[in-house]
């Protein structure tokens, strides 16, 4: 066994871009994880349970309504033929301005009511605050996508690695100098600029009409399923905290945010660096099904042998770390913590599921298949509810545990079956 997996990570990782990329983006999200880590620290020393809980419902409601900027426009840059990309580089430039530009409104639109609900002014605010990135975000999206189609995630990595830990030291620092829950908020608004200047640095491109056009109406449709996936991933993902703050109060808000950004929190950041990754990796053989299950196969294999092994570690020593790391006052959470991290293992199985139907033009039966797996996760939210948070973290382990190993068989064996050469 051991012989198998030094001959695995010598002949197949260190020879694979696919991996040197994963690593690069993984090492960024490790940079990321280590400075976040000391920011938890921080956090749990000097925030209280309440504060907690506010900055919880400010950054899910910054995150539910960012999810529409995840709408499919980028994954058309990497995805379109070397003919068609000015042409529709030009029109996603112009379709960014006008969705960044309604996120923004939309979102100091809602800060208003969820205050009020949840008796937090100050929540307005800071969800006001947290809208401001999105009217930075149209300079250098283009160019961040451009990037990626070319397979240089390198620059990806350290760009967002640099960025994510600025972002972290100034929430510690912030929080020391008794800024409480703003001490998440703030930071968030200051380190746009960096992710900005970071990508047009390295990657040269700019708006030229002589270019021409792609239709608008043909990257939208691409996009929506994209988009309803994204959404649907994000309600998942952000879901469980309105659901506990509502039913079950803000200090059981605030021990489940805090168990899933000290546990959780670390997987899937594992596993938005292997998607990152992925589908630019497959789109380089989106016409050859052998190929694509081949490469697909393949990165399954290194999630097996990479991630899983990081996640049980994580999970076998929270009853260790956490009270030493964290405070003994954090106690309570390790049950949470445990199980949501165990819930982390299958999660990159159906998202590298995802990946391929998104390169076999497919998006379409993905979102059919998150609409489902969303009822099942709300639904087992609702229905653990009586047991409170540790219940509902056992919901959310078997769910995940049952349902996305499932849909990644299906996918392999409904769209990647080997086709046999009928030339020879």
């Amino acid at each position: 066994m051991i012989a198998y997996a030094k001959e695995y990570l010598l002949d197949n990782i260190l020879a694979n871009r696919f991996i040197r990329n994963t690593s690069w983006i993984g090492m960024s999200e490790l940079m990321a994880r280590v400075s976040r880590l000391l920011t938890a620290v921080v956090l749990a020393r000097y925030l209280t349970l309440e504060q907690f809980g506010v900055a919880a419902l400010a950054m899910t409601v910054h995150e539910l309504v960012r999810v529409f900027n995840e709408n499919g426009i980028g994954a058309k840059i990497i995805q379109v033929p070397e003919d068609q990309l000015e042409a529709v580089c030009n029109t996603a430039y112009r379709l960014n301005w006008i969705v960044c530009g309604s996120l923004f409104v939309v979102q100091c639109l809602l800060a208003f009511p969820i205050a009020s609900f949840y008796q937090q002014p100050d929540l307005v605010w800071m969800i006001m605050l947290l809208a401001v990135v999105y009217l930075m975000m149209p300079i250098a999206l283009v160019q961040t996508f451009l990037i990626q189609r070319q397979n240089r995630l390198k620059v990806t990595a350290l760009v967002a690695g640099t960025q994510v830990t600025i972002d972290n030291l100034l929430t510690a620092l912030l929080a020391v100098l008794g800024l409480g829950a703003w001490s998440v908020v703030i930071p968030k608004l200051l380190v746009a600029p960096v992710w900005v200047i970071g990508t047009i640095m390295n990657q040269r491109w700019k708006f030229n009409s002589s270019g021409g056009y792609a239709h608008w109406q043909e990257i939208l449709h691409f996009g929506k399923h994209v988009l309803g996936v994204e959404l649907l991933k994000t309600i998942r993902l952000h879901m469980d905290n309105l659901i506990i703050g509502t039913f079950l109060g803000i200090e059981a808000l605030g021990i489940y945010f805090f168990a899933r950004n000290a546990g959780l929190g670390i997987s899937l950041s594992l596993t938005r660096a292997f998607n990152i990754a992925l589908f630019p990796h497959l789109c380089e053989v989106q016409n050859n099904v052998n190929l694509l299950r081949d490469k697909f196969l393949h990165a399954l294999k290194t999630i097996t042998w990479i991630l899983i092994p990081i996640i049980l570690l994580q999970s076998l020593l929270a009853p260790w770390y956490v009270p030493m790391v964290f405070g003994e006052k954090w106690i309570p959470a390790i049950p949470v913590l445990l199980l949501l991290c165990l819930s982390a293992i299958p999660r990159p199985f159906g998202e590298s599921a995802s990946e391929v139907m998104r390169v076999l033009n497919q998006p379409k039966v993905d979102f059919y298949w998150s609409i489902l797996f969303s009822l099942l996760f709300i639904a087992g939210i609702f229905a653990a509810l009586p047991w409170g948070i540790v219940g509902v973290s056992v919901a959310i382990l078997l769910i995940h545990m049952l349902a996305l190993p499932a849909y990644t068989v299906w996918v392999t064996k409904s769209y990647l079956t080997k086709q046999t050469d009928t030339t020879k």
